[in-house]
Parts: structure tokens; sequence; C-alpha cells
């Protein structure tokens, strides 16, 4: 699914909840009132690739 401006998802990647305002280069990792923030390598264009993001995010946190 293409990823539109102005919009944004939450998506559970391995146990792990995040969140991505479209077109930012920053994702946020949901942890009770104190989120993480991680830079992304390069702006997602779909779903997909986002999660490919996160999955590798997610597996460092392990």
């Amino acid at each position: 699914m293409e990823l539109l401006p102005n919009c944004y998802t939450d998506l559970c990647v391995n146990g792990k909840w995040f969140h991505y305002d479209h077109g930012e280069s920053s994702v946020f990792m949901l942890n009770g009132s104190k989120p993480l923030t991680f830079e992304l390598e390069s702006l997602p264009t779909t779903e997909d690739e986002l999660e490919q993001h996160l999955s590798h995010i997610s597996s460092k946190l392990l």
C-alpha cells in the first residue's frame, strides 16, 4: 500500500508498536509515556518498505 502524504501509519513489528508520519525521516516506537525516536535510512514509499525499515530497527532492540 502506498504511503499517502499528510497521513500516518501505526504498525506492530516483532511485538513493538511504531508510529510513522508519512514523509518524515524519523519514526517513533511507542514506549509508554517515553516514545523512542529512530531515524530512517531512506523515506519509505510503501507500507512494505516501512515494515522492512522497522524490522531492521526492532531486530536491534531484541
